[in-house]
């Protein structure tokens, strides 16, 4: 019998249905289009994600840094080959390439999520999909931030949390050629911005070959053109940033 795991709980369990079932949706039509035979779950907990993208007819490599979160993923989810890697170690790459990588949850977990996204270009034959927790910036910023202790959490108590710039940044310096914005995303609270709070989470994609779908727009590299060390006592600058994040909040909605 399946132990209940912080995976499970409920508070997580709405959140992981709705990028689930956006997982689904997005993977299926592009399994054909793109000959997406196998994937690789990075980051995969106890294998929820891992067994709807079995459910879909692919191969499922799936691989969690944690080996309790492995060993329970093996003895829940039959047809999916779990493994113990740690996405920031380089090792990770000889497990070769893989059609399809999908890294649900984790990347804003990492310490060093450039390092991260460089072992995952490596590891993508065709198509990454990326989810994370982000904040809502086109600037490429890294937030330092303590995690507490948890299953679910940082291995190392201390992780970068991105900028959606970033995100992106990241990606195109990794080495993948295109890389796109989704436009739409899985409908959920944490997808879209709320009175007092921006947007937490948000969906990435990059491939090798260019695609071409009424789900994406392509996302150029950002280009930090900021003088970090520059001050307004005017306080105008400040001020025009506001204005500016409460037109996109609008906008959105």
């Amino acid at each position: 019998m399946a132990k209940t795991t912080i995976f499970d709980r409920p508070v997580q369990s709405e959140s992981r249905d709705a990028r689930t079932e956006f997982l689904c949706r997005v993977v299926a039509p592009w399994k054909s289009e793109l000959n997406l035979r196998s994937v690789l779950d990075l980051g995969c907990g106890v294998g929820h994600f891992s067994a709807a993208l079995r459910d879909l007819g692919l191969q499922v490599t799936a691989v969690d840094a944690r080996e309790e979160n492995i060993s329970e993923a093996r003895s829940r989810i039959p047809g999916v080959d779990f493994r113990v890697a740690d996405a920031e170690d380089p090792s990770i790459t000889a497990l070769g390439t893989f059609d399809l990588v999908a890294c649900f949850g984790l990347l804003y977990h990492l310490e060093n999520p450039l390092l991260a996204m460089r072992n995952i270009r490596a590891l993508t034959g065709k198509l990454m999909l990326l989810e994370s927790m982000f904040v809502e910036e086109e600037h490429p910023i890294l937030f330092l931030q303590d995690e507490p202790p948890g299953d679910d959490q940082s291995l190392r108590s201390v992780s970068c949390y991105p900028s959606e710039g970033a995100i992106i940044k990241m990606a195109y310096r990794a080495g993948f050629p295109n890389v796109y914005r989704f436009r739409e995303l899985p409908n959920h609270n944490d997808f879209r911005p709320l009175v007092g709070r921006s947007r937490m989470r948000t969906v990435v994609a990059a491939s090798n070959p260019p695609m071409t779908s009424p789900l994406l727009e392509a996302a150029a590299e950002p280009k930090s053109s900021r003088d970090l060390w520059t001050t307004d006592p005017t306080g105008i600058s400040k001020m025009l940033r506001k204005i500016r994040r409460n037109v996109k909040v609008l906008r959105s909605k």
